[in-house]
């Protein structure tokens, strides 16, 4: 209690101040074979902090992103030689992994926020991928439409194979915005399929995600992939305290 007491009167940090306090995390992924006789790994700039002022979330990698990357590494068939877009990409982690390592033709990591987006060149760059043709960050922001700017056609007319999404269902708001993108994603894709792991925080807010996807015709399936206790995780290192599923997204 006097830990939480001292945690709770502590002043959200703002934006400027969080970016301040950031620090380099390295994760291993032991579910990837080995390159160079070394384990792959992927270092991240990252806040200490779960949130600053603003209501920013994607200034560290989230237990969802992490469990994401674990199901995708052992099932690298899911993203080889796919074009990937990545929805509330946050630190960068997935888009990261899928370009360097699980063989993506390319990758364009997407957020909301400006500061976010403006924080993912340099994890491309801690992971050497700061020239990278396949990889790319830009901002989208839900429940906007999908428009071009030079191009007349949104992402250059480039298709979509599989778009990922970690951590993305927290309140309704954003459910009914990240489906109304989604529902556009799928009129100009209508093949692709989005890979979604929800941290069930909340059963109301998780029911509206599954009876929106319903009322729009969606396919919706339970991916069976179970987390790893903590006792057996090699890295990266996550809570199995929270329950994580990961859910596939089709169109009707």
């Amino acid at each position: 209690m006097i830990s939480f007491s001292s945690l709770h009167a502590v002043i959200i940090p703002s934006e400027a101040s969080a970016a301040q306090q950031k620090a380099y995390v390295t994760y291993t992924l032991s579910s990837l074979p080995p390159t160079d006789s070394s384990t792959p790994t992927i270092t991240i700039l990252e806040s200490r902090n779960l949130l600053a002022a603003a209501g920013t979330t994607g200034l560290r990698t989230w237990e969802a992103a992490l469990c994401l990357g674990d199901y995708l590494s052992s099932n690298m068939e899911v993203i080889k030689d796919k074009s990937v877009l990545e929805l509330g990409a946050g630190t960068g982690y997935i888009s990261i992994l899928c370009a360097r390592y699980l063989g993506a033709s390319h990758v364009l990591a997407t957020d909301g926020s400006d500061d976010v987006v403006a924080g993912l060149a340099t994890n491309f760059y801690l992971n050497d991928l700061q020239d990278s043709p396949i990889l790319e960050g830009k901002e989208l922001k839900w429940g906007r439409a999908l428009v071009g700017s030079e191009h007349p056609e949104w992402n250059s007319g480039q298709k979509i194979d599989v778009v990922l999404g970690a951590d993305v269902l927290y309140d309704v708001p954003s459910i009914i915005a990240l489906l109304s993108t989604v529902g556009d994603l799928f009129d100009l894709f209508p093949d692709v399929k989005i890979i979604i792991t929800a941290t069930l925080r909340n059963q109301t807010t998780f029911d509206k995600f599954l009876n929106t996807c319903k009322n729009a015709k969606y396919v919706v399936q339970k991916i069976d992939f179970k987390p790893k206790a903590i006792a057996e995780q090699t890295g990266p290192f996550y809570t199995d305290g929270v329950p994580l599923e990961i859910y596939q997204i089709t169109g009707a």
